[in-house]
């Protein structure tokens, strides 16, 4: 959604605080890892939602496991809705979880938009000890194992 910003002077109504905000939309997310071709399969699911508010733009992630979903190898990315713009990196957050081990088995990080990046990848661990998210980081992947990915950043 194209953005024009209300002349100065011009009084703030509803209707154009409303033009200001799109609707939340869904978009189809693409999944890629470094090694070999991960896979939604039929059983699971991958969804990704956004809104832009003026040039910034909101996202969301969620890809659950199913029982053929394959993970493929090395360290994902995911596509984004609109190329970010170039010249500053954006962070958001990254929640993974481990059905396997209850409400207790989860892991967090940052999601990372890289400075004129289609995509975003994310980072799971402490200080001096972060790693990639990958299909063995933080976590061998299994069915009903889940990945959401969240952000803000400014579109090109």
């Amino acid at each position: 959604m194209p953005y024009s910003p209300p002349p100065p002077g011009q009084r703030l109504t509803t209707a154009i605080l409303a033009a200001m905000v799109g609707p939340w939309q869904d978009y189809d997310v693409a999944w890629t890892a470094s090694g070999s071709t991960p896979s939604v399969g039929t059983s699971g699911s991958l969804s990704g939602r956004y809104v832009q508010i003026g040039g910034l733009i909101h996202f969301g992630i969620k890809l659950t496991g199913g029982s053929n979903t394959g993970w493929g190898s090395g360290t994902y990315s995911f596509s984004l809705p609109a190329v970010a713009a170039p010249g500053i990196d954006m962070v958001g957050d990254c929640f993974v979880g481990d059905s396997s081990a209850g409400s207790a088995g989860y892991s967090t990080g940052i999601a990372l938009v890289g400075a004129g990046a289609a995509t975003v990848s994310a980072y799971i661990g402490g200080k001096n000890a972060s790693s990639a998210l990958s299909n063995a980081n933080p976590q061998t992947f299994a069915s009903g194992d889940r990945i959401w990915l969240t952000g803000a950043y400014e579109a090109a």
